[in-house]
């Protein structure tokens, strides 16, 4: 098939996920060509030269409104995956009308277009991996860490860092943009801090020289989302399959749709934040027991959840529907 993808427009980890899934489409046979998702007329020369299948974009936001009508007009599928889900639902639930195919990462979204949109081929489909970027260390693991929290300093991570910083003895690594506004009153002989979004090598390097990962999930009612009918996110987020990827051992917040992904033998999950203290305590001096949840969920991660395991899911449902 030939398959054209229009990029999100985003920077930090977009072109990562959108490299990943034109490597997934080439390795499985098909042809794959990349746009801008603006109107300009060598792109619109370049999509009718290229007659596609079908064409698919991630998040949407960044499509231009006349290419778009253009698109609609052309007759070709148009196939959209909702990977920001649920936390833009505002903007969503407009945009999704002028899809054929919809996915979207998250059970929650996927189970309120299915109501709102029943004739729609809506379908639940979360990120993957890329185990060309998240492997495990070839190297005897040198740890530098205790614990360490990837991501945007939500208000829920932030509280979470500072219970770990405030209530136990271990050394703590974050990393993301705005974190040092946030630690400015914590000891930085324990907390050392990369202060800006980092590139997925860096980001292996900190997972497998971290005793601990842990993955507490954005909440649904942050004040900068854009989801006012507040839908609440069941799903895990795609930093699990990273994390399992590496071969590193997480503590993951109790998403509903855990189990959907892992067995209970190869993922951990805590209720609240004392659970999770309770959790860093037991399991920081047990290297041998991580390392057995560790290993069973790298397993799990290249057996089921990469990005070729993806693009083989959303290839099956166009052909089928």
């Amino acid at each position: 098939m030939k398959i054209l993808m229009i990029s999100s427009g985003y920077k930090g980890i977009y072109p990562h996920f959108e490299q990943a899934i034109e490597k997934a489409l080439r390795s499985s046979g098909h042809y794959i060509r990349t746009i801008k998702p603006a109107c300009e007329q060598e792109i619109m020369g370049a999509i009718r030269e290229f007659h596609p299948d079908f064409i698919i974009t991630l998040v949407g936001f960044m499509v231009n409104g006349t290419l778009m009508e253009c698109l609609k007009k052309s007759g070709l599928i148009l196939c959209i995956w909702l990977t920001e889900d649920p936390f833009y639902m505002d903007k969503t639930i407009e945009m999704v009308k002028d899809y054929h195919y919809v996915f979207t990462v998250d059970v929650g979204a996927f189970e309120h277009y299915r109501k709102k949109f029943p004739d729609k081929k809506i379908f639940f489909l979360p990120l993957g991996t890329d185990p060309f970027l998240y492997r495990p260390s070839n190297n005897t693991v040198q740890y530098s860490y205790d614990v360490c929290i990837v991501g945007y300093p939500y208000p829920d991570r932030v509280e979470l860092a500072n219970d770990i910083l405030n209530k136990t003895p271990y050394r703590l690594i974050l990393v993301g943009p705005r974190w040092k506004k946030h630690m400015a009153n914590q000891p930085k002989e324990r907390v050392d801090i990369i202060n800006r979004w980092v590139a997925p090598e860096t980001v292996r390097n900190l997972f497998t020289t971290s005793k601990i990962i842990l993955n507490p999930h954005r909440a649904f009612d942050f004040e900068k989302n854009s989801n006012s009918i507040g839908i609440i996110n069941k799903s895990i987020n795609n930093k699990t399959f990273d994390i399992a990827a590496s071969g590193s051992f997480q503590l993951i917040s109790n998403q509903t749709d855990i189990k959907k992904h892992f067995h209970p033998d190869e993922i951990v999950s805590y209720r609240d934040h004392t659970d999770c203290l309770d959790l860093i305590n037991y399991y920081i001096d047990k290297e041998s027991e991580r390392s057995q949840y560790s290993e069973k969920a790298y397993d799990r991660v290249l057996n089921c959840h990469t990005f070729p395991h993806r693009v083989q899911y959303i290839l099956k449902q166009l052909i089928l529907n």
